[in-house]
């Protein structure tokens, strides 16, 4: 089966992942439950990439490519990802398909949230550098990630940003006053919130490190963290809890959104 991505929209992509999956899954005579098995994967997730109710990530496209023995048939019809480093192509991939993405931030902006001119500079402090090229192309891809919050019907975003990541001047004085300057206008969206937790009340809220909450129409929440490299989900209902019940603690004890611009000239001392 050869099918070209450029020749399919999103929906499509979908469909013909879905498609050529149950055709090798039945071609290789297993059910759902014996490729979950042997996978090492639910057979309710399964069943909802089956039916195009949950994207694929890399890993189960791996997976399933080897043991149905596609040729790579599965990796050819995942959305375009090459862009994005090897670890953070399944977060980008589920981050897509949310409805809802609720993060805590400790240290950057969150990558949705981030001027060219920001992520650039992020970009460009990452270990082991990368040539000017690499950061540019990574740019580009930051970027085009961005595309969701700019859709019809965008996912709802609720960031808690702890003050520490206000107070840190990537790309200089310049690049963070215009970031500043973005974070206003995107905290004006119906759809987006932004709150920042003080460091007095930080102390007093789980601490740990940055992560994400993604929410999908059917399924799941899936818990998220990562970063340097590595990639951490959590998909247990249990450990999804503790993260969405960390997140309402900060919330509670953040400021209100309508503050935001407040805490900003507080902090930077810019008006």
């Amino acid at each position: 089966m050869k099918t070209s991505l450029s020749e399919l929209d999103a929906g499509a992509v979908r469909r013909a992942y879905a498609a050529e999956l149950r055709r090798a899954r039945n071609a290789a005579g297993l059910t759902q439950e014996q490729l979950a098995a042997r996978i090492c994967y639910s057979t309710g997730l399964v069943s909802m990439i089956e039916t195009g109710r949950r994207p694929p990530s890399v890993d189960f496209t791996s997976r399933c490519d080897k043991l149905l023995g596609t040729g790579g048939t599965l990796a050819r019809l995942l959305p375009a990802q090459s862009d994005y480093p090897e670890w953070f192509r399944d977060f980008v991939t589920l981050e897509a398909e949310a409805i809802a993405i609720r993060e805590v931030e400790v240290q950057v902006m969150p990558g949705l949230l981030q001027t060219e001119e920001y992520a650039r500079a992020v970009l460009a402090n990452d270990w082991p550098p990368q040539a000017p090229e690499e950061i540019e192309r990574r740019l580009e891809a930051r970027v085009r990630r961005q595309e969701i919050l700019d859709r019809d019907t965008p996912p709802l975003l609720s960031v808690i940003l702890n003050e520490s990541v206000l107070h840190l001047p990537v790309g200089g004085l310049d690049v963070m006053r215009a970031q500043c300057e973005h974070l206003l206008a995107m905290a004006e969206r119906p759809h987006i919130e932004i709150q920042v937790l003080p460091f007095a009340a930080a102390a007093r809220c789980p601490m740990g490190e940055s992560f994400t909450v993604l929410e999908f129409g059917a399924g799941p929440a899936i818990g998220y963290t990562g970063g340097l490299g590595t990639s951490q989900f959590v998909n247990d209902p249990a450990g999804v809890k503790r993260y969405a019940r960390a997140l309402d603690a900060m919330s509670r004890r953040a400021l209100a959104p309508e503050q935001l611009a407040d805490e900003i000239t507080r902090i930077r001392g810019e008006r």
